[in-house]
């Protein structure tokens, strides 16, 4: 080609495109991730594909590429249908495309079908990949191990404000008919897409702030498509569930998949107005066990009064032997000393005679004697009541005319008069000045009328 000839942008790129056509005119199977994906409002699809470095994860290869709508209608369902997953980011995908280049944008690939089974053995083993992450940390069975508590009635809840499970599930616990009270938080999150793992993470942050107010956590999504369920199935989303200290149910609301989520949840369950009836549940279990005990105490309870009627009437029986046992023999003794009555009185009266004699004798010199030292004494004292009675009225005196003159000194009008004052607010005597703010009104009072005056400044 001769290197003088010159061409217009245009037609450079139309010999490119001409180029490429003779060149690549077939379809061809490439194995891409997605960076960015964009569903526009005509039915088009834009992607961006790259392919990275496996040791250093640097991107070393990007593609724009296009599903136009006609194509799309038809991959869309299928593909979400097999995976149960949308197209998205960070998602591995083998297509069948088409090279082109346009004069306009430039090189791009069409893509005309797309292989479920290649995104579905990638996303499988990203999940393995997440779980056997979470069995090497030891993290795994963490929250299953946490107790529930038996009356879990504080819930903390994330989910979206919006989400249609959210408010299924508020009202079947609001609502049980077993008129069970539960208190509950909800901690508004994305429940799906890009931001969802990290606004899921962010509320158990927020709860973990307030831990002491919660009983359980749940997770209640519900009311999405099957294909948003990915960030469930991701390492740092699982990993903060499962070291949670408090127990975690999940209701994600999803029938056919278990996410990794579920797996190393506390409790899983299908749908949002499932993990409301579990609750419901264990107030029933609850309740049923506080019957049963009760039943059980009373059945104890009856036994234990029944054994102890039965002893009382043996020990009774056992009492009314003994003491009838006792009575006879006391009674057979008290005749034989009846008997023996008169013959001992004889003896003891004459054997007493003589010592009641000696001892009136002793009786009436001991009489004589306390009373002559008695009458020493109060002798005694009549004297020294004489002596001291003059001294201690004196002292009397004294002390009533100390106090007098204090009581004088002590009289608030006395004090005034010495130009004290004494200053009031609200009627009471103001000792503090903690007791009156700044600008408020208060009355002194001076030997001679009163002033009224605003506090301006106060000073310890």
């Amino acid at each position: 080609m001769n290197n003088n000839v010159r061409f217009s942008l245009f037609e450079l790129n139309n010999l490119v495109k001409e180029s490429i056509a003779k060149l690549l005119p077939d379809t061809y199977w490439v194995v891409a991730e997605i960076s960015e994906v964009n569903e526009h409002p005509s039915g088009h699809c834009y992607l961006e594909l790259i392919q990275k470095d496996e040791n250093s994860d640097n991107v070393k290869a990007k593609a724009r590429a296009n599903i136009w709508s006609y194509t799309y209608r038809m991959l869309k369902p299928y593909f979400e249908t097999m995976t149960n997953r949308p197209l998205s980011r960070g998602m591995k995908i083998l297509v069948n495309t088409q090279v082109v280049f346009h004069e306009l944008y430039g090189y791009s690939l069409n893509i005309i079908d797309i292989e479920p089974g290649y995104t579905l053995g990638d996303i499988e083993l990203k999940r393995r990949e997440t779980i056997n992450r979470l069995i090497a940390d030891g993290v795994m069975a963490m929250n299953k191990e946490q107790e529930l508590d038996i009356l879990p009635k504080r819930v903390a809840i994330i989910s979206s404000p919006t989400a249609a499970g959210l408010q299924d599930f508020v009202n079947q616990l609001s609502n049980n008919p077993y008129r069970y009270t539960f208190e509950h938080k909800v901690f508004p999150s994305i429940m799906q897409g890009e931001e969802a793992e990290k606004s899921i993470i962010n509320s158990l942050a927020n709860i973990y702030d307030s831990i002491g107010n919660f009983d359980v956590v749940v997770i209640v999504r519900g009311g999405g498509a099957q294909t948003d369920l990915s960030c469930f199935d991701s390492y740092q989303l699982a990993s903060n569930v499962a070291q949670f200290p408090l127990p975690i149910i999940a209701g994600i609301g999803h029938d056919k998949d278990i996410s990794v989520v579920d797996m190393v949840a506390n409790t899983s369950v299908k749908t949002p107005t499932a993990v409301a009836e579990f609750l419901i549940s264990k107030f029933i279990e609850a309740e049923a066990l506080a019957t049963d005990l009760t039943n059980q105490l009373s059945d104890i309870t009856n036994q234990i009064i029944d054994s102890e009627k039965e002893l009382l009437n043996n020990t009774e029986i056992k009492f009314q032997y003994y003491c009838s046992s006792v009575i006879s023999g006391n009674i057979r003794k008290i005749e034989s000393l009846y008997r023996k009555i008169p013959f001992l009185s004889k003896d003891i009266i004459e054997n007493n005679r003589e010592s009641t004699q000696v001892a009136q004798t002793k009786v009436a010199l001991s009489i004589q004697s306390i009373l002559n030292l008695q009458q020493q004494t109060v002798n005694k004292n009549n004297i020294k009541l004489k002596s001291l009675l003059p001294q201690k009225i004196q002292s009397e005196k004294l002390k009533h005319s100390h106090w007098s003159q204090t009581i004088h000194n002590l009289n608030p009008e006395n004090l005034l008069q010495k130009g004290y004052s004494i200053t009031y607010y609200n009627g009471k005597v103001l000792k503090d000045n903690n007791s009156v703010a700044i600008g408020e009104e208060v009355k002194i009072k001076l030997n001679k009328g009163l002033i009224f005056g605003n506090i301006v400044r106060k000073e310890a």
